[in-house]
């Protein structure tokens, strides 16, 4: 019997297979330029290879409607190293549309790191019709496998968009991402979490159809490397975790007592920010392409939760100044009725005594009683000014933030220390750093129990950079009250944003950026 050469997958084979195959095979770099055309692209295009080969594929293949999309899972694939199934059409030579449902993979180099993209196509522009008669077998049908994935997953997110469209609660938009995550991927527990700024996640979605009763809504709980959500949190990307066995803590016990044994995170990202994740967890090992599937659903989820939780945070804003300005005008009327007004009304009083005893050629006592009035009116005049002061201080429209700020600082039993530029800045500006500055270091005083403080303004380019900073007891939450939910506001009415990070026992640190170009 001869012997049987063994059998090497070379460069020649690859190029013979790719040559040969009905697939549509594309090779692409970082930015979507064309390194391989295959005979089964030529075909499908019109398209000869010498026309494209080193060309951005938008400029030829890619419709204009998708060249965004195209871009965004480009970064996608090489930002995450996962595979990303994708659904497209390619423009032919003669401007017709071809429907081609694609697979990928990077292809590392040999220090690891990818060099380029492998995308394997299914034209089905011609056998989309015959779909549900079975028409296409073998390697097709993993294709369609991949089709059918993502259609599923567009009538997920249609589904949502359509909760978010009608206007529901964020409530139920975050219940039915849950939902929708489970169906998609295929398992029976999932639940979305959102970041509160420190080192815990609230539950605020969740789908269990095991009912095993883990993760109640509302529940936050803390966060850190033994849990998927904790990895996301730390790395923004995708994250898993296949067995809970040697992992410390408390939620590793709880995942093995209840009998998940693989879990899957990916990232919601709202506005360029890390706002939370979606989390999926099986019995089973979760196959290797959750991380991509979860992270690509994710992506298209995040202008969802975005949407519901922009609205949510307007109505939730309109109600707390609202509720602000009828409070602070019901101070200010207190104030004027049980101060100022009283000493007025006193000092009325007592004129028309000095001008009955005056009539009555007391002398005496008139001087005494002009004396007496004349004192009233010094405590109302300062009295008068006390409250101008919390209505808008005079240091500020005078002097400036910085020494209206300093004066503040004086004010107060703890030390703080105030680092900022002496030019004046827009007034609508300096009027909304004083009063946050000034609510954060009341919070210190009445909650902190800190014994310093620290303020520190900066301007960069077009923006204004604050931070206040404590060494207090940390542990504020910023849904418990209206004092820091009043901060966030003002600093979003200026067009800014305003986050509170607050660890127990490591102090407080409030800071918030602001916009100078609009004002």
């Amino acid at each position: 019997m001869p012997d049987t050469a063994e059998f090497i997958v070379g460069d020649e084979f690859a190029k013979v297979l790719t040559e040969t195959t009905m697939s549509l095979v594309c090779v692409l770099d970082r930015t979507g330029r064309i390194l391989f055309f295959n005979d089964a692209c030529v075909r499908a295009t019109g398209f000869a290879r010498d026309e494209v080969l080193g060309r951005d594929a938008r400029d030829f293949v890619i419709p204009p409607e998708e060249a965004d999309a195209f871009g965004a899972v480009l970064a996608y694939i090489w930002s995450t190293r996962l595979s990303s199934p994708q659904v497209g059409h390619w423009v032919t030579k003669e401007g017709g549309r071809r429907l081609i449902a694609w697979s990928n993979r990077l292809m590392p180099g040999h220090d690891g790191e990818p060099l380029y993209l492998v995308t394997a196509g299914i034209d089905l522009t011609d056998r989309a019709r015959n779909l549900e008669d079975g028409a296409l077998e073998g390697d097709p049908e993993a294709k369609l496998a991949e089709v059918g994935q993502l259609a599923q997953e567009q009538r997920a997110l249609r589904r949502v968009a359509t909760l978010v469209a009608s206007e529901a609660s964020p409530e139920r938009v975050f219940m039915a991402v849950s939902e929708e995550s489970a169906r998609v991927l295929e398992v029976s527990a999932s639940a979305v979490f959102r970041y509160e700024g420190d080192d815990t996640a609230t539950v605020v979605g969740r789908h269990d159809r095991n009912n095993v009763g883990a993760f109640a809504l509302g529940e936050r709980i803390p966060v850190d490397e033994t849990m998927t959500i904790g990895r996301v949190l730390y790395t923004g990307a995708p994250a898993r975790i296949d067995d809970y066995a040697n992992l410390p803590g408390e939620i590793p016990k709880l995942m093995m007592r209840i009998g998940y044994r693989s879990t899957v995170s990916a990232p919601i990202v709202v506005a360029g920010i890390l706002w939370g994740a979606v989390a999926i967890a099986s019995a089973e090992l979760l196959p290797p392409e959750s991380e991509g599937r979860l992270g690509a659903f994710c992506e298209l989820v995040s202008l969802a939760v975005a949407s519901a939780q922009a609205r949510d945070d307007l109505s939730s804003s309109r109600a707390r100044i609202v509720k602000a300005g009828d409070e602070q005008r019901r101070k200010l009327e207190r104030n004027l009725h049980d101060g100022a007004q009283q000493r007025l009304v006193s000092l009325a009083l007592t004129l028309r005594l000095a001008r009955r005893q005056l009539e009555a050629a007391e002398h005496t006592a008139v001087a005494g009683s002009l004396e007496a009035a004349a004192e009233e009116l010094d405590r109302a005049l300062e009295e008068l000014r006390e409250l101008a002061r919390g209505l808008h201080p005079a240091a500020l429209t005078e002097q400036g933030l910085v020494p209206a700020l300093e004066t503040v600082a004086r004010r107060l039993p703890i030390r703080v220390d105030v680092i900022a530029p002496g030019e004046r800045l827009p007034d609508g500006i300096e009027a909304t750093v004083y009063y946050i500055v000034s609510e954060a270091l009341t919070n210190v005083v009445k909650h902190a129990q800190a014994s310093r403080a620290t303020v520190k303004i900066a301007v960069e380019a077009d923006t204004l950079r604050l931070e206040v900073t404590d060494d207090g007891r940390g542990g504020a939450d910023p849904a418990a009250g209206s004092g820091i939910l009043g901060l966030r506001d003002r600093a979003e009415a200026a067009g800014g944003t305003l986050f509170v990070v607050s660890p127990p026992d490591k102090g407080t640190s409030v800071t918030g950026q602001l916009p100078l170009s609009d004002v």
